[in-house]
């Protein structure tokens, strides 16, 4: 009899060979009362990640399940997607762990910690945990600023839509949640769904929770999706985003995030883009209503040179 794994750890990868074994590792040292599976999506990388994939699956074949792209899908449009169609699709377990292939686990006992949590708490959907920021150019490591939500000595807290938007408090790779929970249909209302939403989502149906422990470390590099933006790259890549989730989603909490973008954009394009810069202050004035900030928003942008 095959026995079905609790926990489905999705990973998608793309060009990570100097990473994706540090990723695994952090996979495969989980110590764990239960089985797990590993889903990974490669997305057809040119660096040898696939082969390295290879060489861990033939070492656990009854662990690790390769997905081998042939075309890039990620430049076909499924950015934000991926791992619904790839991944979430194959889960066998009651839970879902994530992780990108260019970041890792670095706690043992993350899974286990996660488990223990949801089995003995059904209301809660999903669970995250600290990690830190690694920026791979200068090896300089910083903490994930979490650490002013918890008291001294306190294993967790609870993670409301309001806190969460509020300041984006944790990464991907921090997540478990009841796969029970997950609707796949989510996506079909979005054109640019993304971690944010789906996030959204699951705190709609049931409970979150975050523990103080540091769980696992996210890389900064140039060859992240999006470790790296400039200003007015943020821009251009979340303007859209949070403007849909907004319309889509009139709470306050969505209002708050797409108005600090918007904000965000009048000052990265007050230099060169005036007209831009007016349009986006006159939009987060439409929506925000303030006059001393659509003033504020004015002043620098005729000040600027």
């Amino acid at each position: 009899m095959i026995e079905t794994p609790l926990v489905s750890v999705c990973c998608l990868t793309y060009n990570h060979a100097p990473y994706i074994k540090r990723c695994l590792d952090g996979f495969l040292t989980q110590k764990t009362d239960f089985l797990i599976e590993i889903l990974i999506h490669d997305d057809a990388s040119t660096d040898g990640t696939d082969r390295i994939i290879k060489e861990y699956t033939e070492r656990y074949p009854d662990i690790i399940f390769p997905l081998f792209e042939e075309e890039n899908q990620f430049s076909k449009g499924y950015r934000g997607k991926m791992d619904i169609e790839f991944n979430y699709s194959r889960a066998r377990g009651k839970y879902i762990a994530y992780c990108e292939g260019d970041d890792y686990w670095t706690d043992p006992l993350k899974l286990q910690r996660q488990v223990d949590f949801m089995e003995s708490h059904p209301e809660y959907s999903v669970c995250f945990h600290r990690c830190q920021y690694l920026y791979e150019k200068t090896g300089k490591v910083e903490e994930d600023g979490c650490g002013k939500l918890f008291a001294e000595g306190q294993e967790g807290v609870d993670v409301t839509i309001d806190m969460f938007f509020k300041d984006w408090i944790t990464q991907p790779l921090t997540i478990l949640f009841r796969r029970e929970s997950f609707s796949p249909q989510w996506q079909k209302k979005y054109k640019y769904y993304r971690d944010t939403h789906e996030i959204y989502h699951l705190l709609k149906v049931g409970k979150g929770y975050i523990f103080s422990f540091v769980g696992g470390v996210y890389r900064i590099h140039s060859g992240g999706v999006a470790s790296i933006l400039s200003p007015i790259e943020y821009s251009k890549v979340y303007l859209p985003i949070d403007g849909e989730l907004y319309r889509k989603i009139h709470e306050a909490a969505t209002k708050r995030i797409y108005c600090e973008t918007l904000q965000h954009s009048v000052v990265v394009f007050s230099k060169e883009h005036k007209l831009k810069s007016l349009y986006y202050a006159i939009v987060e004035f439409a929506i925000n209503g303030k006059f001393k900030t659509f003033g504020k928003n004015l002043r620098r942008i005729i000040k600027e040179k």
